[in-house]
C-alpha cells in the first residue's frame, strides 16, 4: 500500500464543510460518523472533526494553507467552479503564462491554494 498524506482539521458544521469540499473541490466522502467525515481530496485525506470550540478566527495568512498543484489545463475550470461556491477569493487568482495561484477559504476559514504550472517538470519528485 503507498503512504496517503492525511490532514485533520476542526469544523463548526460538518454538514456545511462536506458540501464545500464536495462542490467547491470534488472531494468524495468516505467514512463517516456524526463527529468527523473523512473527506478524499486531490489524492490525501482531509478528516474534518465537529469541534466548534476549537475553531479560531484569524487573518487570511498565505503562509498558513493547504493546497493542491493540478494541471496547467484543469486549473480555470477548478478556479471558476471553486470561487463560485466559495464565494470569493483571498487573493484574486493569477495566471501567466508559466504560473497560476488561487487561494481561497473555507466555511471555517481555513485557506486553500490551487495552483499550476505550465512546464511540469516543476512537479517532479526530489531523487531519493
Amino acid at each position: 500500500m503507498r503512504p496517503v498524506f492525511h490532514l485533520s482539521i476542526s469544523v463548526s458544521d460538518l454538514d456545511r464543510t462536506r458540501a464545500f469540499y464536495e462542490e467547491a473541490l470534488g472531494a468524495r466522502v468516505g467514512r463517516t460518523t456524526d463527529r468527523w467525515i473523512d473527506l478524499w481530496l486531490f489524492g490525501a485525506q482531509l478528516t474534518a472533526y465537529l469541534r466548534p470550540a476549537a475553531v479560531t478566527p484569524s487573518p487570511f495568512r498565505e503562509a498558513q494553507h493547504f493546497g493542491a498543484t493540478v494541471a496547467w489545463e484543469d486549473w480555470p475550470a477548478l478556479v471558476e467552479r471553486a470561487g463560485a461556491v466559495a464565494g470569493g477569493f483571498a487573493s484574486e487568482p493569477v495566471r501567466d503564462e508559466a504560473t497560476a495561484k488561487a487561494m481561497m477559504a473555507d466555511p471555517d476559514g481555513y485557506l486553500i491554494e490551487l495552483k499550476a504550472y505550465a512546464d511540469q517538470t516543476a512537479l517532479a519528485k526530489p531523487a531519493d
